[in-house]
């Protein structure tokens, strides 16, 4: 597995962190025009896609156009797969990001002194590198201080900073207890223990709905919102547990179904429950608990106690079966049934790999 730690370029000096600006426009510039190119016309990562961009409309090496037209390729596959099947209208994207660069443009080393990291990269002058100190993070110590981790050269560059990847070893996953986990708009994470973590998430969630678009109150919101996710995932039993189950959530947000109007749609724009998931994936992994995500269908409809199915068993937050009078949480009831599916679906818990059941 891979962890991704940022990196500060506020040590550069001020003509380095030019070079840096020039490549990053050059690069943006390219993969751009080769997006315009490819966006009605399939391309490949092959010479006559690469001819497409010729000297004289950039700067760029012929190494640095290839990375460009990669990640160009996979820009327009990426957009194109993430509205497949919603029937929406696609445009094109304008790639404004950073650039992923391999080892054939950078070389990570130690350092001296108080900048104990180089990191060395190619630049527009042909046969030069720029020599860029920096200091290791607390996060990149983490992870370069387990056994056998290593740090993978290459990087994703901004203007700012630049990230790089620690390759760490798979870990077989340990014996512990199994918990189930329901993800949740007005609860963030609720437990089959009967236990809610993130009860204040609906106000982050309103609070990001009432920022004006692209004001830099709402980038904070966000923000807030993001460290608020790490903050409650990090309260999970991870130590003791060694099964986690979760909803395979897809398309949540999307369709025209009775109860998912306009307005839903929209008020559901600032739950990440991918997000969500992702953060929960990456704990897993670090603690060597196994993720299982189980289909989601009918887990607040079923009663844990003579299991009837009916969408009149739940009312909002509420769970009262029809047929035997079970009461509870509904989205406690939802984590229940969620670990009940989990359980049959394995016998052991053998690796931190997500295991999927449809």
């Amino acid at each position: 597995m891979r962890r991704a730690c940022k990196l500060t370029l506020g040590f550069a000096t001020d003509k380095k962190r030019r070079a840096i600006n020039a490549l990053l426009e050059a690069y943006r510039a390219a993969v751009n025009y080769y997006i315009r190119h490819l966006w009605q016309t399939n391309g490949r990562l092959d010479k006559d896609t690469l001819a497409l961009l010729p000297d004289s409309h950039t700067r760029l090496s012929a190494r640095y156009r290839s990375q460009a037209l990669k990640q160009a390729i996979e820009t327009v596959v990426f957009t194109k797969k993430a509205v497949k099947g919603t029937h929406k209208h696609c445009s094109m994207p304008v790639f404004r990001g950073s650039a992923t660069l391999d080892a054939k443009f950078v070389a990570i080393e130690a350092g001296k002194g108080s900048f104990d990291l180089v990191v060395k990269l190619s630049c527009l002058e042909k046969g030069k590198r720029l020599i860029l100190p920096t200091k290791k993070t607390k996060i990149l110590n983490k992870w370069t201080s387990r056994p056998l981790a290593r740090i993978i050269q290459g990087c994703s560059l901004n203007e700012n900073s630049i990230t790089i990847w620690v390759e760490l070893p798979d870990l077989e996953a340990k014996k512990g207890s199994s918990l189930g986990v329901d993800i949740g708009v007005n609860k963030l994470l609720s437990l089959s223990d009967g236990s809610h973590l993130g009860t204040e998430f609906k106000a982050l969630r309103d609070k990001i709905k009432r920022k004006k678009p692209k004001s830099k109150a709402k980038g904070r919101a966000i923000k807030e919102r993001n460290n608020f996710i790490h903050r409650i995932v990090n309260l999970l039993p991870w130590a003791a547990m060694g099964m986690l189950a979760i909803e395979d959530l897809k398309h949540m947000k999307t369709g025209k179904q009775k109860n998912r109007g306009k307005q839903f749609r929209k008020a559901m724009i600032p739950w990440t429950y991918c997000q969500v998931i992702e953060v929960l994936k990456q704990k897993a992994q670090e603690n060597r608990v196994h993720l299982v995500a189980v289909a989601p269908a009918y887990t607040s409809q079923t009663c844990p106690d003579c299991g009837t199915v009916s969408k009149g068993n739940r009312k909002a937050e509420k769970f009262c079966c029809i047929n035997c009078g079970y009461s509870h949480d509904a989205d406690t009831v939802g984590a229940m049934n969620i670990l009940v599916k989990a359980l049959r679906l394995v016998g052991s818990v053998e690796s931190p790999a997500l295991c999927k059941s449809y």
